[in-house]
């Protein structure tokens, strides 16, 4: 009986190396102009036979049998590359940090919503697994480690499970005079385990899918926002005019309810195709108090997109702080953008 757990045991561990294949939510940070940003891409990380890709395309890496990460791809913070290493768990979780060519960095995170650790027999073999493998301090107590800890640790309860439920019917049919039945002791109780469930990244603002990696300026703060809260306008109304290598923006005055807001200025957003993508890297190019109306800045433009120095428009962000609340850093963006004529 000993032997036959053993053997069991010994052919599911191994198999937690494939549990890893699915589809993730994904999930990085970074150092804005205003602090830590998060930011998300639903559906966005891939896992295939332990090779990692992305959609849209952008990311590259593998993961191993342990779980252990590496992957390259563009730097969130715009233009180079970046590696970003970390760990993704048999849960369906992950996290780890990056590091881009400039030396800037942060953190990422991945939660599965599709494939081996979503919901079904799959789900159900990971939940296992796990509880396998916290059994190897068993065969770690005689001298084993790893796999075969976990294997000799599962086997040694699993055979323990037998010998009670053996005896405990044993004395059953004894006591009704009946023939003792050999119970199904592990394939009957399969149905009783449930298929862990990972949890969602931290609520952030969506991420647009042909912009993995590359971030666009928040629409909300880090904290989580996602509409526009009542007492605020919806957007700007900003009217733009494309002359000879400048763009004149101009917008009317946010209305908004002042007992609950104050407006603490405007940032001038600039999307420049750099060449290290096909989308434009955004950035904030200027800074202007909550008097100004209008602004005038450079505009370059070939006869094809997707060029170097191509400029796709300018986004205009309101910001407003809110009052009255516990958390007076808090800051409230209300945008607008204006895309430059395609020539």
């Amino acid at each position: 009986m000993l032997t036959t757990s053993l053997i069991l045991a010994l052919t599911l561990v191994p198999t937690q190396a494939a549990s890893f294949d699915g589809t993730y939510n994904y999930a990085y940070n970074l150092n804005g102009p205003n602090g830590w940003e998060t930011h998300r891409v639903d559906s966005g990380f891939i896992v295939r036979n332990g090779q990692i890709s992305s959609n849209p395309p952008a990311l590259s890496g593998t993961v191993d049998s342990s779980g252990n990460v590496r992957f390259t791809g563009p730097s969130p913070y715009g233009g180079g590359s970046a590696t970003f290493t970390g760990v993704i768990h048999s849960d369906g979780t992950g996290e780890g940090n990056y590091r881009d060519s400039q030396g800037l960095g942060g953190k990422w995170s991945v939660a599965r919503v599709s494939g081996s650790g979503g919901s079904g027999i799959m789900g159900i073999v990971d939940t296992m697994l796990s509880l396998m493998y916290s059994l190897s301090f068993i065969g770690e107590a005689i001298g084993f480690s790893g796999t075969t800890a976990a294997a000799i640790g599962t086997a040694a309860v699993i055979f323990a499970f037998v010998m009670v439920v053996s005896i405990v019917s044993t004395a059953g049919s004894q006591r009704r005079g009946r023939t003792r039945v050999q119970p199904k002791f592990f394939i009957d109780r399969q149905g009783e385990y449930a298929a862990s469930q990972p949890e969602a990244p931290i609520r952030t603002h969506e991420t647009p899918a042909s912009a993995i990696g590359v971030p666009p300026p928040p629409r909300s703060p880090s904290v989580g926002l996602d509409v526009v809260p009542p007492g605020l306008p919806d957007r700007l109304v900003v009217q733009s005019a494309w002359g000879n290598r400048r763009v004149d923006l101009t917008w009317d005055s946010p209305q908004y309810d002042p007992e609950k807001y104050e407006l603490m200025g405007y940032e001038i957003v600039q999307m420049l195709y750099d060449g290290t993508s096909t989308a434009p890297s955004r950035m904030v190019v200027d800074q202007l108090p909550p008097g100004n109306s209008g602004w005038t800045g450079p505009f370059d433009q070939t006869y094809r997109w997707n060029t170097a120095g191509d400029i796709e428009g300018y986004q205009v962000d309101a910001l407003f702080q809110e009052l009255n609340v516990i958390d007076s850093s808090r800051i409230v963006r209300v945008s607008s953008t204006a895309y430059a004529p395609n020539i």
